[in-house]
This record gives C-alpha cells, sequence and structure tokens, in this order.
C-alpha cells in the first residue's frame, strides 16, 4: 500500500511542476519509481522515456574526482601534491594543492561564472539584443568545448580569488584542470578513462563525455519554450551524457562503495565546512556536497538540469535530469526537487 502511495504522490508532483524528464529512485538497489515524463523534442511533440539521454553537466565532477582517486590509488598522483607537477602552465599553479582543488578550496577563478560572466557583461553592454536573443547567446557562449589552452587564457592573468585553502568558493575551473591532469597522466581521453574504469564496469551502457550524443535538446521556459540545443562542454568539470537509470547504476555502487577503497571513497564523502557561513555552499567533498543525511550534487548547463542525491542511512539514491526547467511555482517548497525530496522523506523515514 505504501508503495502506490508513494507513487501516486510521485506522479501528483512532477505533473503540478510540470516536471520535464525523467526520475530514477532506488532502496537497496532495487526501483521504487522510475517514469520519463514530458517532451524529449518539444517540436516534434516527442516524449520523453526512462532511456532518454541528458547532459548531466555539474554532476560530471563527482566522475572526475573519482578517477582522480584511482590515479591516487595507483602511485601516480598524491592528494598533498601541487597543482605545478601536473600543470605547470598555469600562473598560480605552485600556490595550492590537488586536495584543495577537490574541496573547491583552491582559490582559482571560475572560468564561467567569473570570467566568461564578467567579459559578457561588458559585451552585452555594447550590443543591445531582445531578451530572447540575449538568452541563447549568453547560454552559446558559457557553454562550449573548452582546450587547456583555451581554459589557460581565460584564468591565467587572474588574480587568485582567494588565498588557497581559506574557504570553499565553486569553480569549475578546478574540475576542468582536474580532467586535463586525467588525460595527462592516463594518456587516454577521458571519455575512454572513464568508460574503461567506470561506466563499462557498472554497465553504464548509455553514458559517455559527448555532449552532442543526447537524445534530447535543451531548453528555457520564459513566457515561450526557448529552444538551446544541446551542451558542448568537454572537460572535467561538465562534460557526460547519461540516462536516469545509468545514474542510479553509478550512485548505487557509490552506495556499496564498489570500484574504490573503503579509505579513497572517506576522502571523497568527507565534507569539508565552509569558514564562510554566509556562502550558499556549506561544505563540499570531492564532488559532492551534503544537506542533513543526502549526498547530493546538481548540474545545469544549456537548459539542462540534474540531480543526484544518496543517502547511506536509508539506502536509498535519486537521480533526476530535466531538458527544461519546471514551472517557477511561487510555493514554500521552492523547487520541484525539494518537492521530491520531501516525499521521499515522508514515505520512508
Amino acid at each position: 500500500m505504501k508503495e502506490k502511495e508513494f507513487i501516486s504522490s510521485m506522479t501528483d508532483i512532477l505533473h503540478h511542476w510540470e516536471f520535464n524528464g525523467c526520475v530514477s529512485i532506488c532502496k537497496d538497489g532495487f526501483p521504487i519509481f522510475e517514469t520519463g515524463n514530458g517532451w524529449a523534442n518539444y517540436e516534434n511533440n516527442d516524449k520523453h522515456s526512462i532511456t532518454s539521454r541528458f547532459l548531466i553537466a555539474s554532476v560530471t565532477k563527482q566522475f572526475t574526482a573519482a578517477c582522480i582517486m584511482m590515479l591516487v590509488e595507483e602511485g601516480k598522483l598524491h592528494l598533498e601534491d601541487q597543482l605545478k607537477r601536473y600543470l605547470p602552465e598555469y600562473t598560480h599553479s605552485d600556490q595550492m594543492t590537488i586536495r584543495q582543488m577537490l574541496n573547491m578550496m583552491s582559490g582559482i577563478p571560475d572560468m564561467i561564472n567569473d570570467v566568461i560572466a564578467g567579459q559578457l557583461e561588458a559585451e552585452l553592454a555594447l550590443k543591445p539584443m531582445s531578451e530572447q536573443e540575449q538568452l541563447v547567446y549568453e547560454y552559446n557562449t558559457m557553454s562550449r568545448p573548452f582546450t587547456l589552452n583555451e581554459v589557460l587564457m581565460l584564468v591565467n592573468d587572474k588574480d587568485l580569488a582567494f588565498p588557497p585553502g581559506e574557504m570553499i568558493r565553486y569553480s569549475n575551473t578546478n574540475y576542468s584542470f582536474l580532467g586535463f591532469i586525467i588525460e595527462r597522466i592516463s594518456g587516454k581521453s577521458l571519455n575512454e578513462f572513464m568508460t574503461e574504469r567506470i561506466f563499462n564496469p557498472l554497465g553504464m551502457q548509455h553514458t559517455c563525455c559527448f555532449p552532442e550524443t543526447a537524445s534530447c535538446p535543451g531548453y528555457e521556459r520564459t513566457e515561450d519554450i526557448i529552444y538551446l540545443g544541446y551542451g558542448r562542454d568537454t572537460s572535467g568539470d561538465g562534460c557526460i551524457v547519461s540516462t536516469v537509470q545509468d545514474l542510479s547504476l553509478w550512485l548505487n555502487a557509490v552506495l556499496n562503495k564498489q570500484l574504490l577503497s573503503q579509505d579513497s571513497w572517506n576522502q571523497i564523502l568527507t565534507m569539508v565546512p565552509n569558514s564562510d557561513k554566509n556562502y550558499w555552499l556549506e561544505n563540499y567533498g570531492f564532488g559532492w556536497d551534503k544537506t542533513g543525511i543526502w549526498y547530493q550534487h546538481s548540474g545545469g548547463d544549456m537548459g539542462y538540469i540534474s540531480f543526484v542525491f544518496l543517502s547511506f542511512e536509508k539506502q536509498i539514491t535519486v537521480a533526476i535530469c530535466e531538458n527544461m526547467p519546471c514551472l517557477p511555482l511561487n510555493e514554500p517548497i521552492g523547487r520541484v526537487e525539494f518537492a521530491i525530496m520531501e516525499c521521499i522523506d515522508k514515505f520512508y523515514n
């Protein structure tokens, strides 16, 4: 009876918020709710199925962190090494460690939200556009295939945001650099390394590091539905395309601490508290943050939105992928993912 009530409540939530995407929720490794909802392709009226492939954007970071720890276990990299050992081209590479980068404590400016956003603001002030034109232009400028040289050009002449280790500030550049380090040390592309070491061993057959292979484009919801297209980021901060079922395989592997040693998982999931209590990110591990009993991370790019959650206490994993934002409802619960998690806590307390 509880299972039927839970499914009914979940279905009502997705309908209420006009959810456009897929959800997979597992308990003890088995699905208790899976669905595809809304439009995969709005123009063609193609509906989502549970196998729809989405860009998961910054959820990629926890995969990049796991790959770094694989190299640590093989003795090819050490967490206390300075960045200059692996990426001497970066101006300030003698000031931060690999661990500080994983924990978002390096002080390296965010190439997207600091540097490119600042450039865009100055550029758009001189180039009048309609609201829709500006939105599309901003997305396409901020989401593109970044080579290492491009990333270096964006941040090499910038000061550090703070002394490394002083606080936590979310920066995509940390994980972009870490992705390039994986490629340098392994001699393989990020897709090859992740496929061999994570995707294939876990049976994640619909997952890769090629954003253009998503089965659905991204959209923005304003007064109209605006087509944005497909993601293009190819670096370790946000390049993975996956399905919610494949993400559930990954989350349950984390829950069971597969692929890596117990010590490596302990380091990944150890939350460092942020000394800046006014910042939105209260803590950070290696590609994860945590609220209460829930380890979590989110991602967003080109209209795609993704969330992953897991709880060791409840033995529950949650994968949510969207290719268009939900309705902006003026409700205390705030956002659809909060409503989903509240529903889980209600039925599986």
